[in-house]
């Protein structure tokens, strides 16, 4: 009787306990994927902190490494300039962009580093005096138009190259510093500037002055403007994000860096005066460079780069090119409507003979970007059964 009492009893223990397992089973995936929500915010969370101060501390090290170089250098001190020239009915400007300065070229074709920058700027300085004695010139206006220097835009390179970006920008300022007083010795200086692409620190391109201008240009521009604050003849008139308007014997020249022009340039150029058309303002000049390559035009300039072909624009894109910067001679005196620009392609390619400008070479520093471009990144998908 007993026995057949105990067979009954566990003939209905397997659905209770089928039941109370399934309870305990999806109770326990609850938890389970409560668990791994909880893990996965955190992870999240983590992972935001984690890459917000690597940013504040990649910033602080480079503001902390600046600070220092700029303690070191006195370049705005003790200068004996001569005394600017008088008369003079031409008005030279200098178009310089694209000067690229912590990169290293290493080909057969071509060599570049910052002795060469220095070397193919003092050439540069050489030939606006030539041109500006010629034409009997007494002020020479200098457009910068961007991408002073290559930016690693990686947070993790940037942090661990804190040191050589601080040094790369002061070594840039150091060399347009000599280029300024070289120029200096012969002219009045007028110096403006805008954002490049390639110089900017964010990895996003932007278009906002907020964005555009969180870019190694303008640092480079401020530690000339605040460097030279009290020299005589030497004036930064101004700095814009993506665009600036300046006028020289009444004609108005529009920089650009001239990653906003399409391939059919002519076409681009009349789009973008067009706007300004608009507004009543009449551009008769637009000068930008981006492509690393001359061309001259009727209403427009496209400058070079200091730096001439590298290994991804030969062995990439199968495109060469010649280190160059543009000089434009206006004349006509005060009468706008009788003013010429005439623009001359200066080929800066080979410096043999030419002294460089003297630099701090201790604080070299470089971004071969030029090479991993030639690396095509792949990715490596793996499955998991």
């Amino acid at each position: 009787m007993g026995s057949a009492n105990h067979r009954r009893k566990r003939s209905r223990h397997p659905a209770v306990d089928a039941e109370a397992d399934r309870e305990l089973l999806q109770f326990n995936v609850r938890l389970a994927k409560r668990q791994q929500a909880l893990a996965d915010t955190n992870r999240i969370e983590r992972k935001a902190f984690r890459e917000h101060a690597r940013i504040e501390n990649a910033t602080a090290a480079y503001c902390r490494e600046l600070a220092a170089l700029l303690d070191q250098s006195d370049f705005s001190r003790g200068l004996t300039l001569s005394a600017i020239p008088d008369g003079g009915e031409a008005v030279l400007i200098v178009q310089r962009s694209d000067l690229h300065f912590n990169e290293r070229v290493e080909l057969p074709s071509n060599r570049y580093d910052f002795a060469v920058a220095s070397a193919r700027l003092a050439k540069l300085a050489a030939r606006v005096k030539q041109i500006g004695a010629s034409y009997g010139a007494r002020k020479v206006v200098v457009a910068c138009l961007g991408d002073f220097l290559n930016s690693d835009r990686r947070l993790d390179e940037l942090l661990s190259n804190a040191t050589n970006r601080s040094k790369a920008t002061l070594l840039a300022a150091d060399i347009l510093r000599a280029f300024l007083l070289d120029l200096r010795s012969q002219f009045e200086l007028e110096v403006y500037g805008i954002t490049g692409n390639e110089s900017r620190v964010n990895k996003e391109l932007g278009w906002s002055d907020a964005l555009a201008t969180d870019s190694y240009d303008l640092m480079i521009y401020e530690i000339l403007r605040r460097g030279f604050s009290q020299t005589e003849g030497i004036a930064f008139c101004g700095f814009r994000a993506n665009e600036l308007l300046f006028q020289v014997l009444g004609r108005t020249f529009l920089c650009l860096h001239g990653h906003q022009i399409g391939a059919n340039t002519q076409k681009s150029v009349q789009e973008i005066t067009g706007k300004y058309a608009a507004q009543g303002i009449t551009v008769d000049y637009t000068l930008f460079g981006h492509l690393h390559a001359s061309n001259i035009g009727d209403y427009h300039a496209r400058n070079a780069s200091l730096v001439g072909s590298n290994a991804y624009s030969e062995a990439g894109l199968n495109f060469c090119s010649k280190a160059a910067q543009n000089i434009h001679i206006v004349t006509g005196g005060g009468d706008a409507a009788a003013a010429a620009i005439d623009g001359l392609k200066v080929d800066l390619q080979d410096t043999t003979g030419i002294e460089p400008y003297p630099f701090a070479a201790e604080w070299e520093a470089y971004c071969p970007k030029s090479e991993r471009k030639l690396r095509n990144p792949s990715v490596v998908f793996q499955v998991v059964v």
